[in-house]
């Protein structure tokens, strides 16, 4: 008797209540990138957590490479996937060993509905009622993990795996985010160094790309949801007994607690 393939998001899903990894040849890659975002849209409705925000990812020349498309990516962050900063995490919660990025990452102040104009980086900062550096930590639900077909790697969310939030702080801050330093930190001790420059040359940029991404996908941005803009110090990996976190200078930090 030949095997029953199940519908790509419905695999997604089940890996994620499970904590099964997927090998691509038992599921359907998306033929385009509307497909894989259609897909994402599907595994969102059989999450059973609401999505409170978004995550962009490869934001630079070498994430890009590295994942093997040529614009950005993004994916649904969603409440279960939020950690308070100074938690402690058993690495068994995630299907791979993730890979950390210190990120900028804003609540939006307005809801953004579909049909309006074109998103700038001028635009997109007056829609933010706060700014926060953040860790994220990606990872997918595939064998491969982020060697997976891009296409797959977009339908299962864009490899978001957890967002942890430093304080938040008014726009007005810091008056130049692309200017602005993130320290990547593990076990107290720097181990990258980047600016906002690394994402799109103005974590703004980002935003107003995920608007207009939203905007042609004809999707609302609530207010009060939360937007990571990608990689500012690059992707680390990471190990059990660590301590890592993001510092943000002025703007704060976050921090979590690997154990396992």
């Amino acid at each position: 008797m030949n095997s029953v393939s199940l519908p790509l998001p419905v695999s997604l899903a089940h890996a994620r209540l499970t904590m099964d990894t997927i090998q691509p040849s038992e599921v359907d890659t998306p033929e385009s990138a509307a497909a894989a975002y259609d897909a994402q849209d599907q595994l969102s409705e059989l999450i059973d957590s609401p999505a409170l925000g978004w995550k962009v990812g490869a934001t630079s020349p070498a994430s890009q490479e590295k994942l093997g498309v040529k614009t950005p990516i993004c994916g649904p962050v969603f409440e279960r996937t939020i950690l308070q900063s100074g938690d402690k995490v058993d690495l068994s919660y995630f299907h791979h060993q993730p890979g950390l990025e210190s990120e900028f990452a804003f609540t939006i102040g307005l809801t953004v509905r579909p049909g309006g104009p074109a998103m700038t980086a001028a635009t997109a900062r007056e829609m933010v009622s706060s700014v926060h550096v953040a860790i994220e930590l990606v990872c997918s639900r595939f064998e491969e993990n982020f060697e997976a077909d891009p296409a797959l790697l977009v339908a299962d969310g864009a490899l978001h795996a957890a967002l942890i939030l430093g304080p938040g702080s008014k726009p007005e801050k810091v008056a130049d985010l692309s200017s602005h330093q993130l320290r990547t930190q593990i076990n107290g001790e720097d181990i990258g160094i980047g600016t906002g420059a690394e994402v799109l040359g103005n974590p703004y940029e980002s935003l107003a790309w995920l608007c207009n991404h939203l905007n042609k996908r004809g999707l609302t941005l609530p207010s009060g949801s939360v937007v990571t803009t990608g990689a500012a110090t690059g992707l680390h990996l990471t190990e059990t007994n660590q301590e890592i976190a993001t510092d943000g200078g002025i703007l704060g930090s976050a921090t979590l607690n690997l154990v396992g």
